[in-house]
């Protein structure tokens, strides 16, 4: 939302009369049967946002004319209809014929021919009521008028109130600052309100949202004689920013000059109705018009997204976007303009596009679903087929796209719903349909809650009882294995879903569950939620979780319930309680792993808080810690945050955690954020899950490493991804030993294998700035983001070695445009930033003789590139103005230090080929 209106309108009132001490009164000084003419300048520049160093070559327009003001009736006190009209209009442009640099000259357009009707205002007591347009009259010379109408307003009586304006509902203060000045002030932000009705779609994280500031003033003045208008100058700057990069964006200049050039008499009509309503009747039949009643707000333009000479052709996006192209800035690009399109294709158009025999398939499943049109998804939805037991990637492929949507539609939900309580759906695909479905739903909930959507709040509570009572059908009526899977799969829609009203089952699972991957995955959905959500009547129990207290827990529920204390303000005493048990367990080998996991994890928080770092070195003086001893931990475990890159507006981090279990790997995550001054996302978290398979290392000779811990579950490995944080469905690799074993000898995963790739729309937001001249400003920011997620893993049982690689490429473009078009002229500045960047991140682990464990985390050097390109068309003409820009970054390679213990271990597994 437009941030901050730092607007002051400072209204000079010179009025000649004998009462000093009233405001002049200006409604009956318009006087009937007199024709007020007025010089008008209209002017607009676009440019890209200021970064200290300004940038002069802008692309804008002025408009020249001259405004005809008549007052037609005035039967009711302080009330007028006045007829605004504009008199040979002219266009200037940025040319070199100009008299000076980046001057204005007149140029050939639309004006030049359009016919030029008048404006009615209903003006009462120094405020417009009403506007009346002719029918069908051209819409960008209509605002014009409308802005032209807000000039006359005004406030004989003095004080605030709340004003209409073409850039809302605004709350003004009048000052009477001495007998013959007013200072006119707008504070806050104008509100357009929902009659509005311009395009607007945000994500209600800040990370990814944008930031308009606005400054207005304007300075009026009344003749002397009759209080009139006699001049008004007024210029707005809105500056446009993306919150993560705040260098892209654009800057909006708009300004007004309106100089009273003469009053002459007239000889026109003059209409005697009673009433305004009645005035208003008599002005149609006796002009034979028909005419429109409105307010002041601009109404939008309807020019397509990009025209026929500048679209690019679906066959030409789709080539971008084939396999080849997947992670790269190419099809990061063809999949943002491939989503315009299809955002205004027409049904019969987009059916004859989605074929599933199509080799495209599956990126026109992720346009629809980014998208977010009705057509879009019904179209999607009538080409899928969601019953197939053998054959679910497409519509797999399109649910994934639809969960991370920002601007699903409450009928797609809908859908998703109905579809959801069909049995028919096979166990696979029903999982992803649930744990979209849980996505959505709380997509739709914080738009409501953030915009005032409309989204019925009864359907939202719906999908969360059904997946909150389904879970407990689970408990109830499964068995065993299928209990397990049942209990499983709605604790992981609960997290999608993320509603406060589910923390409570979730611990209730945790403190009940028999089994430890129930209670862990439970602990992950709450691990998810929102901070405020975990309530002060939580910690006592996160408390008992970490110190085991009452039951035992899963290693991983307990260092899971650390981070949410220590993200949560920790108390002194709760740090106390924490490391005093950890210190009392560091060097029991039983406890290594853990005790290493969290007190690595304390130290990475410790990082970037300051308190905690200041509570924590307290207590270890305190209680006499801070020696070798106490302070240093057996097991391999470890935890730890790096930054990717730094920059005013935000910065890119990201976070490994790996927990062992004795000597092989129980569970790690790699986590990548997006961190600004007020809020951070979550862009992708990776996570490797193993379990039964400590009998497959050798037994530790050396007595370096601990003894392995109780590890009775059957051999499984998998993965779990997380994308803006919504989980998809798990990746299994093997279940029980034969499985494994297969895995091993027939080689597969040896070679690289894709996880998970796709195309979404990582930033999707659009608004409108209406303008107080009456244009408007419209406001096109979309990050696409192209990505393939791919790994391979090689295993030797007769060497006793593993190899693995994870691999994260993807391709970015970042694209704000900034338009401003009417029907005479059109003006866009488009800022492109673009990078392909990839993660590596390879373990190397060999249990011949104990277990030595290198791991590497790499990331190729890579350019980002900045594009600005400034463009300028007159419809009908031949002239097009471009301006451009260009950049390159180069950003080095670098492998990342992760801990001083795998280094270590890294230089004694590699001493030879040091």
């Amino acid at each position: 939302m437009m941030r901050g209106w730092k607007a002051g309108f400072l209204l000079v009132l010179s009025v000649f009369g004998l009462n000093c001490h009233q405001a002049p009164a200006t409604a009956k000084n318009y006087e009937i049967g007199s024709v007020y003419t007025y010089d008008y300048i209209l002017g607009l520049e676009l440019n890209e946002p200021s970064t200290g160093s300004e940038s002069v070559s802008t692309v804008g327009y002025k408009i020249l004319s001259q405004v005809i003001v008549r007052p037609v009736w005035q039967q009711e006190p302080g009330s007028s209809i006045f007829e605004i009209k504009l008199v040979k209009p002219k266009l200037q442009i940025k040319s070199r014929k100009a008299p000076q640099p980046e001057g204005f000259w007149d140029h050939t357009s639309h004006l030049d021919t359009t016919t030029l009707h008048p404006l009615y205002v209903y003006w009462k007591d120094g405020q417009v009521q009403n506007t009346f347009a002719v029918k069908n009259d051209d819409t960008s010379l209509v605002n014009i008028k409308k802005g032209i109408a807000n000039l006359l307003q005004t406030n004989p009586n003095g004080g605030s109130i709340e004003e209409n304006t073409p850039a809302g509902r605004c709350q003004v203060l009048y000052e009477n600052k001495d007998h013959f000045h007013v200072k006119k002030t707008v504070n806050g932000r104008c509100t357009p309100g929902p009659e509005a009705n311009y395009p607007f779609s945000s994500s209600v994280n800040s990370v990814l949202g944008t930031t308009v500031e606005s400054n207005i003033n304007a300075e009026i003045t009344l003749t002397k004689d009759n209080s009139v208008l006699q001049e008004a100058e007024v210029t707005e700057t809105h500056v446009v920013r993306v919150n993560a990069k705040q260098e892209v964006g654009a800057t909006v200049l708009a300004s007004q000059s309106f100089k009273l050039a003469g009053t002459t008499s007239s000889g026109d009509k003059i209409i005697t109705a009673s009433s305004a309503d009645s005035a208003i009747e008599e002005l149609s039949k006796s002009e034979g018009i028909t005419l429109v009643q409105d307010g002041l707000l601009p109404k939008p333009e309807q020019i397509p997204y990009c025209e026929a000479v500048n679209c690019k052709t679906y066959d030409a996006l789709l080539k971008g976007l084939e396999v080849e192209n997947m992670a790269t800035t190419r099809a990061s690009s063809a999949f943002i303009q491939l989503v315009a399109k299809i955002r205004e294709a027409k049904p019969k158009e987009l059916k004859a596009l989605l074929q599933p025999n199509s080799p495209h398939f599956p990126q026109l499943l992720d346009a629809c679903a980014a998208a977010g049109t009705e057509d879009a998804h019904k179209t999607a939805i009538g080409a899928l087929n969601f019953f197939l037991e053998d054959d679910y990637a497409h519509p797999e492929r399109y649910l994934l796209g639809l969960s991370l949507s920002s601007s699903p539609t409450q009928e797609i939900l809908t859908d998703l719903f109905k579809l959801l309580k069909r049995e028919e759906v096979p166990a696979k695909l029903h999982e992803s349909l649930t744990l979209t479905t849980a996505a959505v739903a709380r997509t739709l909930k914080e738009k409501a809650d953030h915009h005032s959507s409309n989204v019925k709040k009864s359907l939202l509570q719906d999908v969360e009882d059904y997946l909150v009572n389904s879970l407990s059908y689970c408990s109830q009526n499964q068995e065993n294995e299928e209990k397990l899977k049942c209990q499983i799969l709605y604790l992981r829609a609960l997290k999608n879903l993320k509603s406060k009203s589910t923390v409570n089952i979730l611990f209730d699972f945790i403190q009940n569950s028999k089994d430890s991957k129930v209670s862990v995955v439970a602990m992950k959905s709450i691990h998810a939620m929102p901070d405020t959500f975990i309530e002060t009547r939580y910690r006592p129990q996160l408390l008992r979780i970490i110190q085991q207290l009452g039951r035992k827990y899963d290693s991983s529920v307990r260092t899971m319930a650390l981070d949410l204390i220590l993200r949560n303000k920790p108390t002194k005493l709760e740090i106390s309680e924490i490391v005093g048990w950890l210190l009392k367990r560091i060097s029991d080998r039983q406890h290594s792993e853990v005790t290493t996991f969290m007190w690595n994890r304390i130290h990475e928080f410790m990082e970037n808080n300051a308190e905690l770092q200041t509570m924590l070195n307290a207590v270890i003086l305190e209680e006499r810690l801070k020696n070798y001893h106490h302070l240093s931990p057996l097991g391999l475990s470890t935890a730890f945050s790096r930054v990717f890159s730094k920059s005013p507006s935000a910065n890119s981090t990201f976070s490994n955690a790996i927990e062992m279990t004795g000597k092989i790997l129980k569970r790690s995550s790699f986590d990548v954020f997006i961190q600004s001054k007020n809020d951070s996302l979550s862009l992708f978290s990776l996570g490797i899950f193993a379990g039964g398979l400590s009998s497959f290392a050798a037994e530790n000779n050396n007595g370096n490493i601990p003894p392995v811990e109780e590890d009775t579950e059957d051999a499984t490995a998998g993965m779990e991804l997380s994308l803006m944080g919504v989980q998809q469905r798990p990746i299994v690799f093997f279940v029980g030993n034969s499985e494994l074993m297969g895995l091993v000898w027939s080689g597969a995963g040896s070679e690289r294998t894709t996880a998970l790739q796709g195309n979404i729309l990582l930033q999707d937001e659009k608004r409108t700035i209406p303008l107080f001249n009456g244009l408007l400003a419209e406001v096109t920011i979309q990050g696409g983001l192209s990505f393939d997620l791919a790994g391979q893993i090689q295993i030797s049982l007769w060497h006793r070695t593993a190899n693995s690689l994870v691999e994260n490429k993807a391709g970015l473009v970042l694209q704000s445009v900034v338009r401003a078009d009417t029907s005479f002229v059109r003006s866009k500045v488009d800022y492109t930033v673009a990078a392909e960047a990839a993660l590596h991140f390879t373990s190397d682990i060999n249990f011949y003789d104990g277990v030595l464990m290198c791991l590497k985390l790499t990331q190729p050097e890579f350019s980002i590139r900045q594009n600005i390109h400034k463009t300028e068309r007159i419809p009908g003409s031949k002239h097009r103005l471009r301006k451009a820009k260009y950049k390159t970054i180069p950003v080095p390679g670098i492998t990342y230090a992760l801990n001083k213990k795998n280094s270590q271990l890294c230089g004694v597994m590699y001493k030879d080929e040091l």
